[in-house]
């Protein structure tokens, strides 16, 4: 039916190889298995999602009082009327551990004939510092480091307006400040 000419010797070695190469990358699937054939979760789904997983739940806490804050002050901004808020943070709440540091050194001097060798050791130990007794120890945390917010989308009644727009992401932009790519304003349906 179709005959294909092929180069001779060494160049359709070559040629056969790019092509079994081609097909090889062909035939691995792109992404992760994880992401592959699920749709994406609904806002309930997600909260109970992160809500479950350890860790996560003192971010998910964060993001719904930072939403409400927003929510609250901008129901008083002239011309916003009803909103909804939607934050998302870059990563969860990071909690430094208190660790007790302690370090030794000691320097040994041997003296040979005609040499001398010096050895020094240092030992490092690194230990969490708990509280509690028995069973029920935690650690106890120095600090707590709030994630930065990776995007805002606010929906308002008045987000038709271009001014009401511009008040809303200037208002974003000095609150959190995060650039106006990372804020978007839409006009709520009622």
């Amino acid at each position: 039916m179709w005959k294909l000419k092929l180069p001779e010797g060494k160049d359709r070695w070559i040629f056969l190889l790019t092509v079994g190469v081609i097909l090889c990358i062909l035939a691995f699937p792109v992404g992760s298995k994880s992401s592959r054939g699920t749709l994406p979760l609904s806002r309930m789904e997600a909260e109970n999602v992160t809500a479950s997983a350890p860790g996560s739940q003192d971010a998910a806490a964060y993001e719904q009082k930072l939403e409400k804050r927003v929510r609250e002050i901008l129901r008083g901004v002239s011309g916003v009327g009803e909103v909804d808020v939607m934050i998302v943070l870059k990563s969860s709440v990071e909690k430094v551990i208190q660790v007790d540091n302690s370090s030794s050194k000691s320097v040994t001097t041997e003296k040979g004939s005609g040499t001398d060798r010096s050895v020094e050791t240092m030992d490092q130990e690194h230990n969490t510092v708990l509280t509690g007794s028995g069973s029920g120890q935690e650690p106890v945390v120095a600090k707590e480091v709030y994630p930065e917010i990776a995007g805002i989308i606010i929906s308002a009644s008045g987000g038709g307006n271009a001014s009401v727009q511009a008040e809303i992401s200037g208002a974003m932009e000095a609150l959190f400040g995060l650039p106006a790519n990372k804020i978007k304003v839409l006009k709520r349906v009622e």
